[in-house]
């Protein structure tokens, strides 16, 4: 925002550190200037913006004291606010023949871009550049390449599904990847787990860690259980809190 400002109206934003000075923008006016920044037809009302200074006193030289807001009604016919033209805060200049619409500035980084390169090639004319077509193959994640994406996402199973399917859909991924893969990643940590009349518990703590692919240490983790009188939670807990926690019996 601050780079595309100074590219249009040629100068820094400032006093950013000082409290008289205003710290935000109206949502109209940022999408203006950084559409116009990336290259498209926009354009501001006026060549100069509002110049802020610090306010020397509250009645006859303050931006925000001087206007009546309660003036303010909404309807076709209704005046808009006056807003004061004082030494604090020096009004805007709109476009004209002496202030035109500057070009944009992301046209001209291209334009030089090419200019450079353009010259570049004219003084290594000896130079030969062939693009082979190792430099053009694209790599497609495969399944083991997403399951790890989704691990380190911390996706859920509809989230992770529905990632998998927008990918599928911009033709992204490997063939073999399959959109409801992860609806059984379950069944890999079933054999860990028995069913002892409606309890759900681990039977085999190491086992289940090898297939997580943690290193099981006792002294690095704590039992958590938490009960009621129509629910029990048994998990354990990283003393580090650097991994996450698994949950041993419900």
């Amino acid at each position: 925002m601050c780079e595309a400002y100074k590219a249009y109206f040629g100068m820094p934003v400032v006093d950013q550190d000082k409290t008289w000075a205003p710290h935000f923008t109206c949502e109209n006016f940022k999408r203006t200037l950084e559409g116009l920044y990336r290259g498209e037809k926009r354009a501001m009302r006026f060549a100069i913006p509002l110049i802020w200074r610090e306010p020397t006193d509250h009645t006859s030289n303050c931006y925000f004291c001087m206007p009546d807001p309660s003036k303010r009604r909404s309807g076709k016919n209704t005046q808009p606010v006056v807003y004061p033209d004082i030494p604090s805060s020096v009004a805007q200049v709109p476009h004209s023949s002496e202030f035109p619409v500057p070009t944009p500035p992301a046209a001209k980084r291209q334009l030089r871009s090419y200019e450079s390169s353009e010259s570049d090639n004219e003084g290594d004319e000896d130079v030969d550049f062939t693009v082979t077509a190792a430099d053009k193959v694209s790599y497609f994640p495969n399944q083991y390449d997403l399951n790890d994406l989704i691990r380190d996402l911390g996706l859920t199973k509809s989230n992770a599904e529905l990632l998998i399917s927008r990918l599928k859909q911009w033709d992204l991924l490997d063939k073999s990847v399959h959109v409801t893969c992860q609806r059984k990643r379950h069944h890999v940590f079933e054999s860990f787990f028995s069913n002892q009349d409606g309890l759900y518990l681990c039977h085999d703590v190491r086992g289940l860690f090898d297939a997580i692919g943690i290193t099981y240490s006792e002294n690095d983790w704590r039992l958590f259980i938490d009960s009621s009188c129509k629910s029990l939670k048994a998990v354990l807990l990283h003393n580090g809190n650097m991994l996450p926690s698994l949950p041993l019996a419900h």
